[in-house]
């Protein structure tokens, strides 16, 4: 009955539409480069190390940044803009022949891609009842451990009769479903306005007071700092792998598809175990 009530929210509704068709256009995506890489350009292991790096750095490093113009600026224009980008560069990244052009079209994606998930949550805490908060964020979570396990079970079927490219042009897809929602979705209803007025000393002073905060409390600051060490320890790891079913499977890159796959679902069944344990409720 929540889950009927919460969907009943037009706006969310199309929010959760728009961020399902990314996560699986990513997904599919991050795919379709790592074969890329691996099997058609025979990229060694420097170049395959650095497709995570080129993924996630500009979150790290622009993370912060995004957040403050998410709380000053429309947060629906802002998702609109940031889709419109990742578009263009997806559309780039097709005509894309060299390993290192498409690992410098890969990092400006991404920095593209940075400002959508803090605007995301912003526009989710505006539209959504207080009480419905955690639902929303769960609801959202799971489907984006589900495209970890059907994006790339997908793209390995898909490459089975098709090529790499033509798994960037699926993403290229979704991203205009993403898109065409966010076109039909209203502005938030908050008046920011008068808050796009502030002052660049303001935002510098933001952004420094949150590193204050981390580096002042010391339990914050090792969890940040163990949760991206894990994190590229893991992306690393997942990178490496496609080397290995390189050379042990030469003619087989839809075997990287099963086990990204393989890895998603131990992810999707870890998360809902935990979600589990935690509510205490056999259901979530």
């Amino acid at each position: 009955m929540k889950k009927e009530k919460l969907f009943a929210n037009s706006s969310y509704k199309k929010l959760f539409i728009s961020s399902t068709a990314a996560s699986f256009g990513d997904l599919f995506d991050m795919f379709a480069v790592m074969t890329l890489f691996t099997y058609v350009w025979h990229a060694n292991s420097l170049w395959i190390t650095l497709i995570p790096v080129a993924y996630a750095l500009p979150s790290i490093l622009l993370s912060q940044a995004a957040g403050n113009l998410a709380d000053r600026y429309d947060k629906v224009q802002l998702m609109f803009l940031s889709e419109l980008v990742r578009l263009l560069f997806t559309c780039l990244l097709f005509f894309t022949d060299e390993p290192l052009l498409a690992l410098g079209v890969l990092t400006l994606r991404s920095m593209s891609s940075v400002m959508k998930v803090p605007a995301q949550l912003a526009y989710v805490r505006e539209v959504v009842k207080e009480d419905q908060l955690l639902q929303a964020s769960t609801l959202q979570n799971i489907m984006f451990q589900i495209a970890k396990v059907v994006g790339p079970f997908l793209g390995a079927a898909a490459l089975t009769i098709t090529t790499p490219k033509a798994c960037i042009l699926v993403n290229a897809a979704a991203c205009m479903i993403s898109i065409s929602v966010l076109f039909s979705l209203k502005k938030a209803g908050k008046n920011i306005q008068g808050q796009a007025a502030r002052s660049s000393h303001q935002t510098k002073e933001t952004y420094s007071n949150g590193w204050k905060i981390v580096f002042q409390h010391s339990i914050l600051l090792r969890v940040v700092i163990l949760f991206h060490l894990s994190y590229f320890v893991v992306m690393l790891v997942d990178a490496q792998i496609s080397i290995f079913l390189r050379d042990v499977l030469p003619h087989h890159p839809e075997m990287l598809g099963w086990l990204l796959s393989g890895i998603g679902l131990g992810a999707l069944a870890t998360g809902v175990y935990l979600n589990r344990k935690k509510t205490g409720s056999p259901s979530i």
